[in-house]
């Protein structure tokens, strides 16, 4: 065969590989359904197993895809990257999303099967359909960088269920806790205190002294005026409904546990936020003389983006991270309530999110930018404010990486400067 394709489709467990190729211009199926260890000595028989049968039927061309499920794949992909025997066919490596091979099975298949003894037949297949997705894997450091940034992430969500768990318990305890709002901060030391240290029986039989004393010593003296935080305590227990001792017993230990739960996440992530400030330290980074984004945010953001030059222009960069609205139209009208399409990278969109939150705080550019979103409608206002401000930090970043030159804050008018300052 001259100048032909043998593409080979991986479907990828934890303990095992299943590989299936077929030809790509026939789509007949050449390398029959064959089974390795997810390790180095199974990955070296793979390897071996695919270049002598693209040796005996001739093939010029390999092609080799899989899912993207978690980080099973990594180490395989790694490892087919750099090996000796595969490197005559020039290999062509292509990371699927599972969207992707999903939608292409059940175009051609209705009945929704899934069957591990197909699927890397149906990886072959989609391989070979073409179109392929450009797929970019970043180096060792990246990936690295990754895992810390991700997995801050995923406590930072954690971190926010717990909070909403807390706040859902505390109403069951008191109900009228929140809308009273005794203490400014529900998670404050005293409010917590209150909250976990003891059951509504017991705080009921405190007088209103006795309240304002475990107030004052509770709070260390930052409290201007502990009796009248008393009362407003008082007043948020009489307008609560009613518990029942055992379940205010039960709710009172939960409580607890969520606390120190709450405070262990809290932990991590500050460990977290350390070790990631210490690695992303000796990287050129002209994002981190943006004021206010700091190492973290732009640790997140530059480990998602990795390569800039994958990204001709912001509008790529916003679309890659879902950071896009969708356009709907029909008979020639645009709707122009539209909803964030969040089809992209999560991670980078939280951390251009976070980041924007951040700037409209500290940066008078960003901060005047908000504003004026945010007085643009009637509803949504925060929300839709913040993700406008986040595409405009994504045009920011685009430009200082492609440039790679520092940010300069623009002079902002004092006409303006004065009218921020009253919001």
């Amino acid at each position: 065969m001259n100048n032909s394709t043998l593409c080979i489709g991986a479907d990828i467990h934890l303990k095992d590989i299943v590989l299936r190729g077929v030809d790509k211009a026939s789509g007949q199926e050449v390398l029959k359904r064959f089974s390795v260890t997810n390790n180095l000595p199974g990955a070296r028989s793979a390897a071996a197993t695919i270049a002598q049968t693209a040796t005996d039927l001739g093939y010029t061309n390999l092609e080799i895809a899989w899912e993207a499920t978690g980080l099973l794949w990594l180490p395989f992909y790694r490892f087919l990257a750099s090996n000796p025997l595969l490197q005559p066919f020039a290999p062509k490596l292509v990371c699927f999303n599972p969207k992707l091979v999903a939608k292409f099975k059940d175009s051609i298949d209705l009945r929704g099967r899934k069957n591990d003894n197909l699927d890397a037949y149906d990886i072959a297949a989609r391989l070979r359909f073409g179109e392929l997705p450009l797929s970019y894997v970043p180096d060792d450091f990246w990936q690295g960088l990754r895992r810390l940034t991700r997995y801050r992430y995923r406590l930072s969500r954690a971190l926010a269920r717990e909070k909403m768990r807390f706040q859902s318990f505390a109403f069951l305890k008191y109900s009228d806790w929140k809308r009273v709002k005794p203490f400014s901060d529900l998670f404050g030391a005293t409010s917590i205190a209150l909250l976990t240290q003891l059951t509504a029986a017991e705080l009921r039989a405190l007088s209103q002294q006795q309240l304002a004393d475990f107030i004052a010593r509770t709070g260390r003296g930052r409290f201007h005026d502990p009796d009248a935080t008393a009362r407003a305590v008082q007043q948020a227990l009489d307008s609560s409904y009613p518990i029942d001792p055992q379940l205010d017993e039960m709710v009172t230990f939960s409580l607890a546990t969520l606390r120190d739960h709450i405070r262990f996440i809290s932990r991590l992530m500050k460990r977290l936020d350390k070790q990631i400030a210490r690695t992303i330290a000796p990287l050129p980074n002209p994002l981190i003389t943006v004021p206010g984004l700091g190492p973290v945010i732009t640790a997140g953001i530059l480990a998602e983006i990795a390569d800039i030059s994958r990204f001709p222009e912001h509008k790529h960069l916003a679309q890659y991270f879902g950071l896009t609205w969708h356009n709907h139209s029909s008979g020639g009208s645009v709707s122009q309530n539209t909803r964030l399409t969040k089809m992209g990278n999560a991670y980078g969109r939280y951390y251009f999110i976070l980041g924007a939150n951040t700037l409209r705080m500290f940066n008078l550019e960003f901060k005047a930018y908000y504003w004026r979103k945010y007085q643009e409608v009637p509803k949504h206002q925060h929300k839709r404010a913040l993700v406008l401000t986040a595409r405009k930090l994504v045009r920011l970043v685009h430009a200082l990486l492609t440039k790679n030159v520092p940010y300069v804050r623009p002079r902002t008018p004092t006409h303006l400067q004065e009218d921020i300052s009253l919001q």
